[in-house]
C-alpha cells in the first residue's frame, strides 16, 4: 500500500482525518458508553493527523520533492478519502442520526437541524474537503513564489462510492470518456516514473526538514 514514506505522511495527514471525522461523529453519540469511549481514540488519532500534517511541512519546506509528484499523492489519498464517508444518499446514515447512535461532526456548533437525513454522509464529506483545502492552503504558503501549488483533487475525482461510482472524471472534476481513463489517471497519480525521479533524492538525504524538538 505504502511506495515510500511520503505515501505515509499523506495518509497519515488524509486518511486518518477520516477517522477524526467518523469518531468525532460517534463521540455525539446519545448512547453514553459509546460517546465517552471516543475521547481516548481521538486523543490517539490526532497524534496520526499531527505526524501527518507536520510530515508534509517538512517535506515542502526542504523543496527537494517535485511538487508536481507530492500533487499526485495528494490526489492518491485524498480521493480515496472521500470515499471513505459513504454513500451520498445513505439509508443508514439517516437512521444512525435518527435514532440518536450518531451525530454530525459538527453537531456541537451547527445552527440548523439537518436538511435532509440521507445527505449526511455528503454534508460530512464536504466538511472533510474543506479541511483538506485549509490544510494544502498552509502547504502553498511554503511553496516559494513562482512554483506550481499544490490543490485537493476534485471530488468526483476517481470515486468508487456514490453518485459518481463508476463515473470518468478528471482530477479538475471534467468529464472523461473511457478511453482516456487509464492515461489520465497514469498522468496524476504517483506510478514507476514518479520513483525513479524520486530514488535518487532519497538517497542523497535532506528531503525533509529536520522535525522541530521541544521548546
Amino acid at each position: 500500500m505504502f511506495d515510500d514514506f511520503i505515501d505515509f505522511v499523506t495518509y497519515t495527514c488524509f486518511i486518518d482525518r477520516d477517522g477524526k471525522y467518523q469518531l468525532t461523529m460517534l463521540h455525539h453519540s446519545s448512547f453514553a458508553p459509546l460517546s465517552r469511549s471516543m475521547g481516548p481514540m481521538l486523543r490517539e488519532e490526532a497524534f496520526h493527523l499531527f505526524t501527518g500534517q507536520t510530515g508534509l511541512s517538512r517535506l515542502v519546506r526542504a523543496g527537494k520533492v517535485p511538487v508536481e509528484i507530492l500533487q499526485k499523492y495528494l490526489n492518491k489519498w485524498i480521493s480515496t478519502g472521500y470515499d471513505l464517508f459513504g454513500k451520498d444518499h445513505s439509508g443508514s446514515a439517516a437512521r444512525f442520526y435518527r435514532w440518536g447512535f450518531k451525530g454530525r461532526f459538527d453537531e456541537a456548533t451547527a445552527k440548523e437541524p439537518p436538511k435532509d437525513l440521507e445527505r449526511l454522509n455528503e454534508e460530512a464529506r464536504q466538511l472533510y474537503y474543506q479541511e483538506a483545502c485549509a490544510i494544502i492552503g498552509s502547504l502553498n504558503q511554503l511553496i516559494p513564489e513562482g512554483k506550481p501549488k499544490l490543490r485537493a483533487p476534485d471530488m468526483k475525482f476517481n470515486r468508487q462510492i456514490g453518485d459518481d461510482a463508476g463515473k470518468f472524471f478528471s482530477v479538475e472534476g471534467n468529464l472523461l470518456s473511457h478511453g482516456d481513463v487509464q492515461a489520465h489517471l497514469d498522468r496524476v497519480l504517483p506510478g514507476p516514473e514518479d520513483q525513479k525521479i524520486l530514488q535518487p533524492i532519497f538517497r542523497e538525504g535532506n528531503w525533509m526538514t529536520a522535525a522541530a524538538g521541544p521548546a
